[in-house]
């Protein structure tokens, strides 16, 4: 993988060993994005308690549709989900998984064909909130954050979440397990690792790399295997009519 975001010089073909992660500004105006949502997801939007909020939520999930009515070649207010067991969104039918996260003025979409997949970004905050690290990390985790202070403490807080997040998502039992029972790297430094975990999460070999610098953002994408390839889009509106 790349350390850019690319721009696509016109919408990319994915191919079935093939992993593409999409990054995109939330911050603008959400009145296109509206039309081409379902009627459920525009009561969430309802649901938020400030226009900002409500303009970040409208512009991922705008996002999240385009891209995959690109890819399917179907329109994209047409697409219609469902969850699995534990609560994960997907497609209601067809093979195409995709995975969705947002955070301060960010979103970031990764789509793959057959392959399960999680992806994570988190607006990095200085000082983090380390009360998160003593009810969601592991042991070995917050020892490795204990020695660290400043700007050091907040990029290895960052990795941790991330990555663990990620992981969560691609595994797609939601909050159904332990995460303090998992362990993931903590070095900012080590882009592609893979976690420990216990045996009754450990049914794929788990690979988490760290996705391209996003300003004042941290994130990471968890795959179920090696040898994937993984390539890095920028998503500009403009382009794509939104």
């Amino acid at each position: 993988m790349s350390d850019t975001w690319a721009m696509p010089s016109g919408i990319p073909d994915l191919p079935p060993d093939q992993i593409h992660v999409w990054r995109l500004r939330t911050d603008r105006d959400p009145r296109a994005g509206l039309a081409l949502l379902s009627a459920e997801e525009r009561r969430r939007a309802e649901a938020f308690r400030t226009d900002l909020l409500r303009a970040r939520y409208v512009a991922a999930h705008a996002a999240l549709r385009l891209l995959l009515g690109r890819t399917l070649d179907t329109p994209a207010d047409r697409l219609r989900f469902r969850q699995n067991s534990w609560g994960k969104p997907e497609l209601a039918e067809g093979e195409l998984r995709f995975n969705l996260s947002h955070s301060g003025p960010w979103a970031v979409v990764a789509l793959a064909r057959g392959i399960e997949i999680g992806v994570d970004v988190e607006e990095a905050r200085h000082p983090p909130p380390l009360e998160v690290a003593r009810i969601a990390y592991s042991a070995a985790e917050r020892t490795a954050l204990a020695g660290l202070s400043g700007r050091d403490l907040t990029a290895a807080f960052y990795a941790v979440w991330t990555r663990k997040e990620a992981l969560a998502k691609g595994i797609g039992r939601g909050f159904s397990f332990d995460f303090t029972g998992f362990t993931v790297s903590a070095d900012p430094a080590e882009r592609t690792s893979r976690p420990v975990l216990p045996p009754n999460l450990a049914e794929a070999d788990w690979h988490l790399h760290d996705l391209p610098p996003i300003e004042g953002a941290a994130a990471a994408l968890a795959i179920p295997a090696a040898g994937l390839g993984i390539v890095a889009w920028r998503f500009e509106p403009g382009f794509w009519g939104l």
